[in-house]
Order: C-alpha cells, then structure tokens, then sequence
C-alpha cells in the first residue's frame, strides 16, 4: 500500500513540473494590431526623423549657397565698377545718391540707398558704412586704387571763396584695408561744400570737395570718376522745394541781393520757375 501511494506522488509530481514550466513560458500575444501598431510608430518615428534631416540639410544648403550667390554678386558689382574707375585713368569714384534731406537719420538714409536705382546697379553700397559730416545730399565713395589712404575732413569756405580745411578733426580714415566704399552725407549748403576727402599715396596727394554744379546739377568736376546715375529733373523727382532752395541761396550771395535786404526787403517765392542753362 504505501509503494503504491508512492508511485502516485511520483506520478503527480511528474504531472505538476510540466505545467509549472509551461505557466513560465510568456505566452504569445494574441492581438497582431499591437504589433503592427508598434511597427509602424517605429518606422513612422525613424521616416520623419529621417525627412527633418534631410528637409534641415536642404534649408541649409540652399540658404548657404544663397548667401554665396549674394556675396559674389556684390563682389563682382565691386569690382566691375573699380575697374572702370582704373580703365578712365582715376583712382576713386564717386556719386551723387540723392537728396536725404537734413533731418533724416541713419536708418532713414540706408532705407533711401534700398529704394534708389543704385540698389539694383550697385548693390553693396547698401551695407556701406556711413559718414555723416552733416547736410543734405548723400554721395557714394569707391576706392579703385586701394593703396591710396583717405581721410575724411570737415571743411569751411572763407571770405575770399577758398576752403580752409580742419586737418585737426579726422572724421574717418581708410588706410587700404576693410572695406572700399563709403557712403557719405554732407554739403548744408547748396553753393558749396562743408567736407574735403584728402588722398594720398607716397608722394601723390589731392582733395576732393564734392558737390553738385549750379549750372546742370551733375557733379562738379574733380579727380574722380563720376559713376552717378542721372536723370531729366522732371522724371527724377527731384522736388520743387529743392530747386527753391538752390535759386534762394544763390540770390542771397549776391552784394545787390544782400544790399536791399538789409534795406528791410526780403526774397520771396512767387511760384514762377524759369529754366537757366538747363537748370530749373
């Protein structure tokens, strides 16, 4: 009896290991959309990873190669315009941009260059640095000759019409290095200019005084190449209020002028405009 009652507790043991190993097996899923779902949040993950990469590398690229694209661009403008100063025998080049006016600031005045025709021609003149000597016109300054220095002078005219020059006060210095352009502003009268640009290269020197000409509104003449984009007066919107000014300073500098006025008389528009020499 008890060898019988063994076997039994033998074959229940022998019956219980089987199912005690069976219940430590992990028993297979049997929802397959849990699966698939997990594939496919996997591969979604990875797919759009993979395309922020790629769309990342892309933006990048482009906006490098953009910005090459510009640089050579400005360059090439630069460099084409130094070299027609150098092809007609000067070593600086400069142009009349425009009338700003005498209450415009920095910001103002850069926005003016954006909106010019010399935006489109010569575009790097957007970034130039600017010199404010104080006035009303902006001119444009290029150095085809960069082994020349420029200083940049505040200058006075005298009682005898000749310009006395404060060599004391630099207001900006180029010494062939940086940048070889300028923008400058200048000029609070119409009949003369309150600014000289002194260069120099060994024992080469000459002053520039630039300005614009009361006989036909273009640059006088100086050593310098004139790159100015000109215009007919009407077409180029040059306002009225400009051309008053001009025709009232010249007036004020005539002795007859000056002799009635200090008769107690004053100069008076009259919204009459004759054209002198091609003048208005």
């Amino acid at each position: 009896m008890l060898k019988y009652n063994k076997y039994i507790m033998t074959l229940l043991m022998v019956l219980i290991m089987p199912a005690l190993v069976s219940g430590c097996v992990a028993k297979p899923s049997e929802d397959s959309n849990l699966t698939e779902d997990k594939t496919t949040a996997t591969t979604t993950e990875a797919t759009t990873e993979a395309t922020t990469e790629a769309a990342t590398e892309a933006t990048i690229e482009a906006t490098t190669e953009a910005t090459t694209e510009a640089s050579v661009q400005k360059d090439t403008d630069l460099s084409k315009l130094q070299n027609t100063i150098l092809d007609n025998k000067e070593s600086v080049g400069i142009a009349y941009i425009g009338y700003v006016g005498y209450e415009a600031d920095e910001e103002e005045i850069l926005n003016f260059v954006k909106d010019s025709q010399y935006a489109d021609k010569y575009d790097f003149l957007c970034g130039a640095p600017l010199v404010n000597v104080g006035g009303a016109e902006l001119y444009a300054v290029v150095i085809a000759d960069t082994k020349y220095s420029v200083s940049v002078y505040r200058a006075e005219i005298t009682d005898n019409g000749e310009y006395s020059v404060n060599t004391d006060n630099t207001l900006y210095n180029y010494n062939g290095n940086g940048i070889d352009y300028f923008l400058l502003r200048c000029n609070e009268s119409e009949i003369h200019s309150n600014v000289s640009l002194s260069f120099k290269k060994g024992n080469d020197s000459f002053s520039v005084f630039p300005m614009l000409s009361g006989m036909d509104g273009q640059l006088v003449d100086g050593n310098y190449y004139d790159f100015s984009i000109y215009s007919d007066y009407v077409s180029s919107g040059e306002s009225e209020d400009k051309n008053v000014a001009i025709a009232r300073e010249i007036l004020l500098e005539s002795q007859a002028v000056q002799y009635y006025i200090s008769m107690g008389m004053s100069v008076q528009y009259t919204g009459q405009i004759d054209e002198i020499e091609g003048r208005p």
